[in-house]
């Protein structure tokens, strides 16, 4: 039963980065790096919504934060990535909280086709400690180009 009110307690915090309001047309660029209309959630390629605000990305670190270990934040990470709206940015930022690359690598590699600025996900270099493990995500994100 805590764990289940835990779980919907993390589910509501990152859910209020889909409940931010229309941000105007699309391609006009505003301070939280997303664009459009929040009101419904159509398909992944058509998104154009806000990031997450700074105080939703403090929620989501909290929570992540509050777990001893990895396969816990795993769990509440994806948990957040699919139902919130984030950029590659907090996706990195998320990523920090894991202590080894094949944890990072697992997490970035099931948020791929949540995020919302998914051309900036070959920035997320520097979330790595290996580059081995950077390598395998791109190899994910662009199976035929780097054959």
């Amino acid at each position: 039963m805590k764990r289940l009110f835990f779980l919907f307690a993390v589910a509501i915090v990152a859910a209020g980065a889909m409940a931010q309001g229309p941000q105007g047309p699309r391609g006009h660029h505003n301070d939280r790096h997303g664009h459009g209309d929040s009101h419904h959630r159509p398909p992944m390629e058509q998104r154009y919504y806000n990031c997450a605000s700074a105080e939703q990305m403090r929620a989501v670190m909290a929570a992540l934060h509050g777990q001893s270990f990895d396969d816990k934040k795993l769990e509440i990470a994806k948990l957040c990535v699919t139902i919130g709206y984030f950029c590659t940015a907090d996706m990195a930022q998320m990523a920090t909280v894991f202590s080894f690359d094949d944890r990072r690598l697992e997490f970035l590699k099931y948020a791929y086709p949540y995020c919302l600025d998914k051309q900036n996900y070959p920035m997320l270099r520097d979330c790595f400690t290996y580059k081995s493990n950077f390598d395998a995500l791109l190899d994910y994100i662009y199976p035929n180009m780097r054959k």
